[in-house]
């Protein structure tokens, strides 16, 4: 996949992180890395971007941009760090950051599975 079709998956991201994303599709396409961008969100606070298939090559550059994202407000792009408000967690600055505190601890991650009940 081109660069330009990698390109929509900007919209799905915060502001503030478009150029971060624009940046890592840029410095995959500089180290001839072509992969196809299967989903870039916020999750946690983070950008995560998937790719269509494991790439030795393209894993470090994700990283790289993910662990950016964690220093960098999504609203604005400026200077941010995890903050939480309504159990809502995200990456902001002391701006975009009102209402919102410092979480004790990463967010954790818990699953609640259901069965189907035999009939």
């Amino acid at each position: 996949m081109s660069h330009d079709e990698n390109l929509h998956w900007e919209s799905y991201l915060p502001a503030g992180w478009r150029p971060l994303f624009r940046q890592l599709l840029a410095d995959l396409h500089s180290a001839g890395i072509s992969v196809r961008v299967t989903q870039a969100k916020e999750k946690f606070g983070e950008l995560r971007v998937y790719i269509d298939r494991p790439d030795q090559a393209a894993a470090p550059l994700i990283a790289a941009a993910e662990l950016r994202s964690t220093r960098m407000c999504q609203e604005c792009g400026a200077a941010g760090e995890l903050m939480v408000g309504n159990y809502l967690y995200a990456t902001l600055c002391e701006k975009h950051g009102v209402g919102f505190t410092k979480p004790l601890g990463r967010p954790m991650i818990s699953l609640n599975l259901r069965y189907p009940k035999d009939d």
